[in-house]
């Protein structure tokens, strides 16, 4: 067995108490300086031995000095010890330190002091730090409050071109429709079912933006409620796509025994968007279902359509603007039907959602009554 001598815990603290790169101050029970550590004289450039005896607060600053007679020395007699207190130590000709105090207060079996130990941490880089951060912090807000502006004016500028260019592209589709009707020859006449079909998308798509602006700016779709006989209107939009796109096929399941009260373009734009998605997504193959039903709690539509099942992290942002689902069959649109879809059902204080496995993919809006 090697014998080792035993450790000398009073140089163990001694080097402990000398070496850190804070400051130590032990005073006795009355606040009078037994102990400073070289780091703190240093601070005030000065020696150890010049502070024994002193009081602690002679080190502070006035104001310091006041609000520790005040405040920290009362926290001590309460409850022993405090923590993280900002305070300056007195001018040492180099202007005033800033340092952060911890103080620990010991006592005896007749809970009298015995001494207090307090640890001083230099401030000056930790408050550098903190003011870069809430310098940094202002000029985020700044940045924030700019883009937002900005971004009310793109939208501003987005909803006035929609006005400018609707007005021509309105002109445009009058044309066409009166020279459709005139004697044309062959090609003429797919020429012009060209500018007549490409406009009336320009004219959805102008639309779609319109509304996208609108609901930005002002907080929503606004809407004007009608009652209205439901099963009429969903055939009618069924029918006019079904003249659009003469090869799907659109069955239609009804259980409406009641009229509604909704927003009758508003509703016929909701289901055209379903039913042209279900179009360029869903199966070729299969039919397309429309339903719908209608109770005294509520009223529900809903799209289904057989085709590949819609991934999850897709669905998660299929309600967004723009956004397009990472498919390839839908260039023509914008990826906005979906999102004013979406906006529709809020502003009939409704939900659309969206559920799709392997065998289909179903839209569906609910409203309560």
């Amino acid at each position: 067995m090697i014998n080792r001598p035993s450790p000398d815990l009073s140089e163990d603290f001694d080097d402990f108490f000398e070496s850190p790169l804070s400051g130590f101050v032990i005073t006795d029970g009355s606040g009078k300086i037994t102990r400073i550590n070289q780091c703190a004289a240093g601070w005030l450039n000065s020696t150890p031995d010049q502070f024994v005896n002193r009081r602690i607060s002679d080190i502070l600053s006035i104001g310091s000095k006041i609000y520790f007679e005040t405040h920290l020395w009362p926290l001590l007699r309460i409850q022993g010890q405090f923590d993280e207190v900002s305070i300056e130590l007195t001018d040492t000709g180099k202007g005033k330190i800033p340092v952060y105090i911890n103080g620990y207060e010991r006592t005896d079996e007749n809970d009298k002091p015995v001494f207090i130990r307090f640890t001083l941490f230099k401030a000056t880089d930790r408050r550098l730090y903190e003011e870069n951060l809430q310098i940094a912090r202002k000029l985020a807000e700044t940045n924030l409050n700019i883009e937002q502006e900005q971004a009310i004016i793109r939208e501003q500028f987005i909803a006035v071109l929609g006005h400018d260019l609707r007005n021509p592209l309105g002109g445009i589709m009058s044309a066409a429709q009166l020279l459709a009707r005139s004697e044309l020859r062959e090609r003429d006449k797919k020429l012009m079912n060209i500018i007549h079909s490409s406009s009336k998308r320009m004219y959805e798509m102008i639309n779609n933006i319109m509304d996208l602006a609108h609901g930005r700016l002002g907080g929503g779709i606004s809407i004007t409620p009608a009652a209205i006989d439901l099963e009429a209107l969903l055939n009618e939009v069924s029918n006019e796509l079904k003249v659009s796109h003469p090869e799907r096929i659109i069955n239609s399941h009804f259980k409406i025994n009641n009229s509604i009260e909704c927003d009758p373009g508003r509703i016929s734009q909701l289901v055209s968007n379903l039913l042209a998605n279900a179009i360029s997504h869903g199966s070729s193959n299969a039919p397309i279902l429309l339903q719908a039903e209608t109770t005294d709690q509520f009223w529900e539509i809903s799209v289904s359509n057989e085709g590949k099942k819609i991934p999850e992290l897709t669905i998660k942002h299929i309600f967004h603007p723009f956004h397009r689902g990472g498919t390839e069959a839908n260039h023509s649109g914008l990826g906005l039907g979906l999102f004013i879809s979406s906006e529709i059902a809020k502003a009939h204080h409704g939900l659309l959602s969206v559920h799709s496995d392997d065998e289909k993919t179903c839209f569906t809006l609910r409203v309560t009554t």
